[in-house]
């Protein structure tokens, strides 16, 4: 990780956490933004939304997320909204994960969202279904399913079956392990 220096613009310093390749956000500046509620509210807010939107727009949105049962989240929206401004968008801009007009009080997804958006838990996002099912599993399901088959079959279909399975396993492991696997 190599942190970068550059004006910003006249009197403010723009530092960006970057990794080695340049290539994105590194995972303990990632997880540094993300142990924030506030920030992690914003750019679940900010998932899957297009185009510039009000600052005072955001600080609402946090403000109900952030908010326990007990509190009004009118009551939070000041803190929420100043410390967006002052603090949390400056910080997410700086690192290129918003673009955050000051001047007009806009923010949007900056050019690094994508880096940490598989890690984000936006409302209106599809659910992750998890991990894609492994070839191996299935043949391993089918091999179980189809084994009845084989206790009261006659012995000569028994033998196709027990081919046919071995077969279907053979070809999930080369799946799972062989050259087309991950």
């Amino acid at each position: 990780m190599t942190p970068v220096i550059g004006l910003a613009s006249v009197g403010e310093v723009e530092e960006r956490t970057v990794t080695p390749d340049n290539s994105g956000i590194d995972d303990d500046t990632a997880f540094d933004i993300l142990g924030n509620e506030r920030r992690r509210a914003c750019l679940n807010y900010l998932a899957g939304r297009d185009g510039s939107l009000p600052v005072s727009d955001l600080g609402r949105a946090v403000a109900r997320e952030v908010t326990d049962p007990d509190t009004d989240e009118d009551d939070l929206y000041d803190s929420v909204y100043i410390s967006l401004c002052q603090s949390h968008l400056p910080r997410l801009d700086s690192v290129g994960l918003v673009e955050y007009d000051r001047d007009e009080k806009l923010v949007e997804t900056g050019p690094s969202f994508g880096d940490i958006d598989h890690l984000l838990d936006a409302p209106d996002r599809e659910p992750d279904s998890g991990r894609p099912v492994s070839p191996l599993a299935v043949a391993c399901v089918a091999t179980v399913c189809s084994l009845p088959a084989l206790i009261v079959s006659p012995p000569a279909l028994s033998a196709v079956v027990l081919f046919g399975l071995a077969a279907v396993n053979l070809v999930g492991l080369g799946l799972e392990y062989g050259p087309f696997g991950e």
